[in-house]
């Protein structure tokens, strides 16, 4: 594929080699969507260099964001963020603001910046809701389906410190080009470092990690996040709890990491400054839980229909172990390779009651994240709430139509609030079988489960 005005894309820049090894190694079998690589319209030649002459001018001086919370109107390249829980519909809004943009020929088009841990690699398109072929024609994508998840060099460990780097890098070209990036996922850590620039608090190591999740999780467990807070308190940070949202236990077990690795409160560690040629303009998608978590259960199901097994066994037979890297320890793929690995094993048998654990697994685990993701954003300052309903167009249209102002206003996270009803439906809330209710679907999925055995 060639990239627009010449330039190379991320892909590119990471190895050509890159796409003939993958070609040479095979990938997983699919059932429904085509593997995806990093697209740039080729057809940008003919309108980047006229637009990059009409809307350079905002493309230099930093600006100013005032007290009020409103980012005031810059000369700095503006970035649109759509992020929100997982299942949310993010992409399919983002590639209607594309469309939408494509059919005003007074506006720059837009390419897609995808922000999420695992769609960065290849083979790995099912399990993590990555766009397809259908998709990927309606505008550019980039930072997608880059790294091989079998590599044993260490980009299997990919993080917010390497996507900082390359987005960047990405975001600056696409404007170079006269057009305007939309940064789209739900990886939390990955925007903020984006957003709010790279921290220079000591780097979280697996041992660090694992001693402050058992510290916490006993405070947890004797009294609860009142306990929690104390335990960071006494530890030497009194301050950052008390900024902290009830139940955000990431921050908190990141606080206390690092108090206990560096003997300072997470306030001692200022951030680098965030790209000052960006002005982002962040937006968080929200919807009834219920409604979501209806979504998200669906989504399953249909992984195991379109093939997320395929892809497990795939990492299994590279010899990569649940948990190994990234995107062996994801939710969705961790379960299923232990699944396969059971199995393979005789430690399970593939039957009907097995295979809707599993699936039963990955829906909660998919539930409690999304709940955890709501919980993060309600942290961050900068994203204005937006419902969304079933009608992705008009929401991309009031999206951009917030974009194109002067001046962005972050809030509305009280719509994200749950009421007494919808607290009671959640707690008498259970999965009800959708794609897997029928025998046919379910003895398809187990068929092809039985040949990865």
């Amino acid at each position: 594929m060639r990239a627009a005005c010449g330039a190379r894309t991320w892909l590119e820049r990471i190895g050509a080699s890159a796409t003939k090894r993958w070609t040479a190694c095979g990938a997983p079998r699919r059932r429904r969507r085509a593997t995806t690589t990093t697209r740039v319209d080729a057809n940008a030649n003919a309108s980047a260099s006229a637009n990059a002459d009409a809307n350079g001018a905002r493309d230099v001086d930093p600006g100013r964001e005032g007290d009020d919370g409103i980012a005031r109107a810059t000369r700095r390249a503006k970035v649109l963020v759509v992020t929100g829980p997982t299942a949310i519909g993010k992409s399919a809004v983002a590639i209607a603001m594309a469309r939408a943009r494509r059919e005003r020929r007074d506006a720059r088009e837009v390419e897609i910046v995808s922000c999420d841990s695992v769609q960065i690699y290849r083979g790995l398109d099912v399990g993590s809701g990555k766009v397809g072929a259908r998709e990927l024609e309606a505008c550019a994508h980039h930072m997608l389906s880059a790294l091989d998840p079998r590599a044993r060099d260490g980009s299997g460990e990919y993080d917010a410190n390497a996507y900082y780097d390359e987005a960047v890098n990405v975001i600056d070209d696409i404007h170079r080009r006269g057009r305007d990036a939309v940064v789209v996922g739900g990886a939390g850590m990955y925007l903020k470092w984006l957003t709010d620039g790279k921290p220079s608090a000591p780097g979280s190591t697996p041992e660090t990690r694992e001693a402050a999740e058992r510290a916490v999780g006993e405070a947890r467990a004797r009294g609860g996040w009142r306990e929690a807070v104390e335990l960071l308190t006494r530890a030497g940070d009194a301050e950052t709890g008390k900024t902290l949202s009830e139940n955000d236990w990431y921050r908190l077990t990141r606080a206390y990491e690092i108090v206990r690795t560096s003997g300072q409160s997470v306030k001692a560690f200022a951030r680098e400054n965030p790209e000052a040629r960006f002005d982002f303009r962040c937006f968080f998608l929200s919807s009834p839980r219920v409604e979501l978590y209806r979504k998200i259960d669906a989504r399953v199901e249909g992984m195991f229909v379109d093939g997320i097994m395929d892809e497990a066994a795939w990492l299994l037979n590279a010899g990569i172990a649940p948990g190994e890297n990234v995107p062996a320890r994801s939710i969705g793929y961790r379960q299923a390779m232990e699944y396969l690995a059971k199995a393979r094993a005789k430690e399970i048998k593939v039957d009907d009651a097995s295979l809707l654990e599993l699936v039963n697994d990955i829906q909660m685990l998919n539930r409690a994240y999304a709940k955890r993701q709501f919980t993060w954003f309600r942290g961050e300052s900068r994203y204005a709430w937006i419902n969304v309903d079933d009608d992705r167009d008009a929401v991309a249209r009031r999206i951009l139509s917030e974009f194109d102002r002067d001046e962005h206003r972050a809030g509305g996270e009280e719509i994200g609030d749950l009421s007494k009803d919808e607290l009671n439906l959640l707690k008498r809330y259970r999965p009800a079988l959708t794609v897997l209710s029928d025998k046919r679907a379910v003895k398809r999925v187990l068929d092809s489960i039985r040949a990865l055995v």
